[in-house]
């Protein structure tokens, strides 16, 4: 710029250049500039970068100041979501509290997470907006919206508060609400959860597996069929089979994507007939999964589920999905550490076992076993840890994955 002035005057003056060169030769020629002429020059030049700098400072201020609420943590923030976009590609099928205690992990390492939540819940709050509204469960959907915020405790405390009074409100969650308001605004159940995405500006995205309510059948070990996910613990027996009405739900085209593009596929840690199951028996997600060139990964439970899967072993949840899916998942997470008698206490009034393992069955069938501590360190309950969870998900989405016992194809 300072260049295209100085041709540009120069230029105009043409002949009377002498008109500006003559008071530079002067100044050249001075004393003042012989002795001085040098500091001169190195302070503009100082001046001028000091100003450089400072006005590089307040722009980048100004255009991080949106991205945190600390100005001194925008720079971090920024530099985070950068290296989080350049994580794997996760899938996570499920639902429940085993699905969201996974993404809580799982934030840390990636952006690109795609959480896939079974529509069927029927009980409680969920149940309630369910039948009135006509709208698929937002219960499970909420619990992962929040998990995958950047600011969980926040959003987990505003969406999850349960109202107490109010005959209609009663029962009721806010995040709950939230979806269902939405829901009519938009007027649509899967664009109204593409808005919360949005709204809450979370670490990937979550959608239902289906924009239209699912109803579960659950075939017991008796060889009754119960209806209704929330009442499948009522009827004592594990479980057997699971069929889905209707029998052929739309998948929702943003899940379809994310199968096809996925670096790993997850299932679990949860319920096996109530939250993994269900989004896997969606014919075209089922045909999906099959046909995936990327690892399948099933999150054994630790501990095994009054009326749904007693006296279940790590084989027999496998199997449970397998024979569902059609094809064993390549991988099998399974939980090698002992659990103290405090946390098996805590299982006793549930009638919860340990989940046990056998590694021949799993060399049998020729499926890769990982054989690791998976726990919390302390907690009340025999819970997976998130953070290792994610962190041997996402060295097996890098092929990387390291674990103490390895049962090799």
């Amino acid at each position: 710029m300072i260049l295209g002035i100085i041709f540009f005057v120069l230029w105009t003056l043409q002949s009377n250049r002498q008109v500006i060169s003559a008071p530079i030769e002067t100044i050249l020629v001075s004393n003042l500039w012989s002795t001085y002429g040098g500091w001169i020059s190195g302070v503009i030049a100082f001046i001028g970068l000091g100003i450089g700098i400072l006005a590089g400072v307040l722009l980048n201020h100004s255009l991080l100041s949106k991205l945190s609420s600390h100005s001194r943590g925008a720079a971090t923030v920024l530099h985070e979501r950068l290296s989080l976009s350049k994580g794997p590609k996760i899938v996570a099928l499920g639902g429940g509290t085993g699905l969201s205690n996974l993404l809580r992990g799982l934030r840390k390492f990636s952006s690109n997470i795609t959480a896939v939540v079974a529509v069927s819940d029927d009980g409680g709050s969920s149940g309630r907006l369910r039948q009135s509204f006509d709208i698929p469960p937002p219960g499970d959907l909420v619990d992962c919206l929040a998990a995958l915020s950047d600011r969980e405790s926040e959003v987990s405390r505003l969406l999850d508060y349960r109202f107490e009074r109010g005959e209609e409100l009663k029962g009721h969650t806010f995040g709950n609400l939230f979806i269902t308001t939405l829901t009519e605004v938009e007027g649509d159940f899967t664009q109204a959860i593409r808005a919360m995405n949005g709204l809450l500006d979370i670490c990937g995205a979550v959608y239902p597996v289906s924009p239209s309510a699912m109803s579960l059948r659950v075939l017991k070990a008796s060889g009754d069929w119960v209806e209704g996910e929330s009442t499948v613990a009522d009827f004592p027996g594990a479980a057997q089979e699971v069929v889905i009405s209707p029998k052929n739900p739309v998948l929702v085209e943003e899940v379809a994507a994310a199968i096809e593009e996925a670096d790993i596929i997850v299932m679990g840690p949860g319920s096996v007939f109530t939250s993994i199951l269900p989004p896997i028996m969606v014919p075209e997600c089922k045909a999906l999964l099959k046909n995936t060139k990327a690892p399948v990964v099933y999150i054994c439970n630790v501990m095994t589920e009054a009326g749904e899967t007693d006296s279940f072993d790590a084989w027999q949840h496998t199997e449970a999905i397998g024979r569902h899916l059609g094809r064993y998942p390549d991988w099998v997470m399974v939980n090698s550490r002992e659990i103290d008698e405090h946390r098996l206490l805590a299982y006793q009034s549930e009638n919860a076992d340990v989940v046990g393992f056998d590694p021949e069955k799993f060399k049998k069938a020729n499926v890769r076993v990982a054989y690791t501590d998976l726990l919390m360190e302390k907690g009340p309950f025999a819970q997976h840890d998130s953070n290792k969870l994610a962190k041997w998900i996402v060295d097996c989405a890098r092929g990387k994955a390291k674990v103490n016992l390895w049962i090799k194809r």
